[in-house]
């Protein structure tokens, strides 16, 4: 089965403060997200429009894909994406999937810069820790972006790449290579 998709640009502002915009791909209707884990559903609530569903995609940096009903006006955000879910046919013809569309450029000039670089920024959060950008929750830098970080028997190549909020870490073998997460 072939998805098309059309891409359109959601951007978020308020007064004084920075526009903080996604790309996104949406899919034809009649399609819905199913993502591999439970876990991955970020929010599933009512909302009166597609475009009110993709700006509180836009506006949480753990979401990675969003479905809407027009219908039933249920919108679901999802940590997800097309690594760990999938878009499916559903018997709603009202029915939309939106992917939020990611690239290293989106990451690489602030990362570990001073929180200013990435204020109002959707793909980096501020670490109160260190006071530079980091990658959101659920998701590690791998050197040029912040994919989302791996389940129980996923393949791994470095000790931040496994959910820490599952008790799983990246095992390392006998020969010191990291190996698969693990708990």
């Amino acid at each position: 089965m072939m998805i098309f998709f059309i891409f359109a640009v959601i951007a978020v502002s308020s007064p004084g403060h920075a526009v903080s915009s996604s790309t996104l791909s949406l899919s034809l209707q009649g399609h819905e997200f199913q993502s591999e884990y439970d876990v991955q559903l970020i929010f599933n609530e009512t909302v009166e429009s597609l475009i009110l569903c993709s700006a509180a995609c836009n506006q949480n940096p753990s979401c990675r894909t969003f479905d809407y009903d027009s219908s039933s006006h249920r919108c679901r955000l999802f940590e997800a994406d097309l690594t760990n879910g999938a878009i499916v046919a559903t018997a709603s013809q009202t029915s939309i999937v939106g992917s939020v569309i990611l690239s290293a450029s989106l990451y690489a000039s602030m990362y570990n810069q001073y929180c200013s670089a990435c204020q109002e920024n959707r793909y980096q959060i501020c670490s109160s820790t260190t006071n530079t950008c980091q990658c959101p929750g659920n998701s590690y830098w791998n050197g040029s972006m912040c994919p989302l970080q791996l389940f129980e028997n996923a393949t791994c190549s470095q000790i931040d790449a496994c959910r820490s909020d599952l008790n799983l870490s990246c095992i390392i073998n006998s020969s010191g290579e990291f190996t698969q997460c693990s708990i």
